[in-house]
């Protein structure tokens, strides 16, 4: 661990078993910090200032010398243009990320604590083992500091007419990017020591002098603020929410942000995105039996809306401030397995939809109701989804349901075959094929209002039980060049979940209706009546239609699918190209 030294401004290694007593600063970051590297720079050219360059130097020396102190200036200053030979401290002064670590050392030094830890210059960034490391063990480094410095950059000290401590406290953490920023939640809740100062470095006052206004802004109980270490007792559900309206610049930080709060370990892979937080989330059930973390609810969500079993982002838990989790423990572990997280969950019948089941995740609100979450089966088996994923279930009589084991692919796999009610939409792609195949391009479709060009997507409309729509193909190749059109309709019952696809055959002497703007109506009528008999299931599925007088065939199929989060049918076409 590294440490300024708050009387030389020196930085200094020490092993763990040899850490003095330090201060901490906790603060939100400019534009202008200093990195480690720049650090050193900085404290190779305050000794050389310090030495005057004496005369004993060679010219040599004296040159190398100015040369270094004219770089470093440039390099702080960012100016290429001309500049002095020398350095004082009032220069450096002037960058805001230097002046904050002198006025920081200062305030530390006053606390007594020879030593200041900075995560601007403390850890170099350079180094992806020293950076994973430090982010690992921020958590303990802010809970064993003597006390946390929090400098709140963005509060000026007469930032609103406010007559007592409170008022001003109050808006300041209401109003200060330091109370919204992913990395500060845990240098809030570690420490058992803060000391919060405004943008002149005033100091506005203490931690424990201010636990209601914290609370009340951050959504954080007062008796976590007041000692963290019962905060394993709080639900897994709670403390992600309180990072739900919490921001940080790179996405994987918002679930780096939060190892300490849930004592993880984990590598930082920067680059995985949002896979970052599900890992997280993985973690957190290798320790725990608590099935709060289930309780998330989904910012957008419809009745076509499939789901595994995690959350996408914290912003999804910011409705649990209150779900406490159920003291009967689980005697089942969770897994994760190739198909998916392995969970043992107690099942009760839904009564507005048969087809699926509400599932309680041992966790209860605050009118002490049990709380449920909806399950759909994909394969009639144990692939189940999380739908209806933007409700919880709140079930006021405790009852004991059926234990069953169930399997959750947070990718979702849906079944070809699978039917459902729900289906959202008829998506419109490209079939994968081996063979080759001229371009099909879609020049016309069916019901036109509800098709989106931009996702070849056609809108099931949700009131209506009988559905088709149909596509106007033309084979875009000079050699199977005949000019000819080739429809294709498809179709879904709501009522019955049946769907189905169908080549429809084309006369050659009723090639003009469908070149002219008639071609729904003279499609209609040729659909034949067996497709739509739900007892020819996966027969009425695939099809295909021969390209002018030669022997090659287009293929089509219809299957279910996701597309994004929705279920839907997709409509699988042998060389189809975009939309023109």
């Amino acid at each position: 661990m590294r440490l300024i030294d708050t009387r030389t401004l020196e930085l200094g290694w020490f092993n763990d078993n040899e850490i003095p007593a330090y201060a901490i600063l906790s603060h939100t970051w400019g534009s202008d910090e200093v990195s480690h590297q720049e650090y050193v720079w900085i404290n190779r050219a305050r000794k050389l200032s310090a030495s005057s360059l004496p005369a004993s130097l060679s010219q040599n020396e004296q040159h190398a010398q100015t040369s270094l102190m004219l770089a470093l200036e440039m390099m702080i200053r960012g100016n290429s243009g001309a500049l002095s030979g020398t350095m004082s401290e009032s220069d450096l002064m002037k960058r805001v990320g230097y002046s904050k670590i002198i006025n920081a050392a200062e305030q530390a030094r006053g606390q007594g604590c020879n030593y200041l830890w900075v995560d601007t210059c403390c850890i170099d960034k350079t180094s992806s083992a020293e950076l994973q490391e430090a982010i690992n063990s921020m958590y303990r480094w802010y809970r064993d500091a003597e006390v946390c410095i929090v400098y709140l950059s963005d509060i000026a000290k007469n930032h609103g007419d406010f007559r007592t401590a409170s008022e001003i406290a109050r808006c300041a953490f209401a109003n200060s990017r330091w109370t919204q920023r992913g990395w500060t939640l845990q240098e809030l809740i570690a420490p058992v020591v803060c000391r919060f100062y405004l943008q002149d470095w005033t100091l506005m006052g203490e931690k424990v002098e201010f636990l209601k206004e914290l609370s009340d802004v951050t959504n954080i109980p007062v008796h976590i603020l007041e000692d963290s270490r019962s905060l394993s007792e709080v639900s897994v559900a709670e403390r992600m929410s309180w990072a739900a309206h919490r921001q940080s610049t790179r996405i994987e930080d918002v679930a780096y942000s939060l190892l300490g709060i849930f004592d993880i370990h984990m590598p930082l892979l920067y680059g995985e995105g949002e896979k970052a937080f599900i890992r997280l989330q993985e973690e957190v059930l290798k320790t725990t039996d608590d099935y709060s973390l289930f309780s998330w609810r989904a910012n957008e969500s419809r009745q076509s809306t499939y789901r595994g079993l995690l959350a996408r982002s914290p912003a999804e838990f910011q409705h649990c401030h209150s779900i406490e989790r159920e003291s009967v423990m689980s005697t089942f572990p969770i897994a994760s397995t190739p198909i998916g997280l392995c969970v043992q969950l107690e099942f009760l019948p839904d009564a507005k939809d048969k087809s699926r089941v509400l599932a309680m995740i041992r966790s209860s609100n605050s009118m002490s109701q049990r709380l449920a979450i909806t399950l759909k089966c994909l394969d009639g088996g144990m692939q189940y989804a999380r739908v209806d994923a933007g409700t919880l279930t709140a079930i006021d009589d405790w009852p004991t349901g059926q234990l069953k084991t169930i399997y959750v692919r947070q990718k979702l796999s849906i079944p070809p075959s699978f039917t459902t009610t729900d289906f959202k939409c008829f998506h419109i792609q490209r079939r994968i094929s081996n063979q080759i195949t001229p371009a099909v391009r879609i020049i016309s479709v069916t019901p036109r209002p509800a098709w989106d060009e931009a996702s070849h997507e056609l809108r099931i409309p949700e009131n209506v039980t009988e559905f088709w729509g149909a596509l106007l193909l033309r084979v875009q190749s000079a050699t199977y060049a005949h000019s000819l059109n080739y429809p294709v309709a498809f179709g879904f019952n709501r009522a019955t979940s049946h769907y189905w696809c169908k080549a429809v055959s084309v006369p050659q002497q009723s090639q003009t209706s469908y070149a002219i703007g008639t071609w729904p109506q003279a499609v209609k009528t040729r659909i034949p009546d067996y497709v739509y008999d739900p007892l020819r299931g996966n027969d009425v599925r695939s099809d295909m239609f021969l390209v002018g007088d030669s022997d090659l065939a287009i293929n089509i199929s219809i299957s279910a699918g996701l597309c994004g989060d929705d279920i839907a049918l997709k409509v699988y076409i042998d060389g189809l190209v975009q939309w023109q």
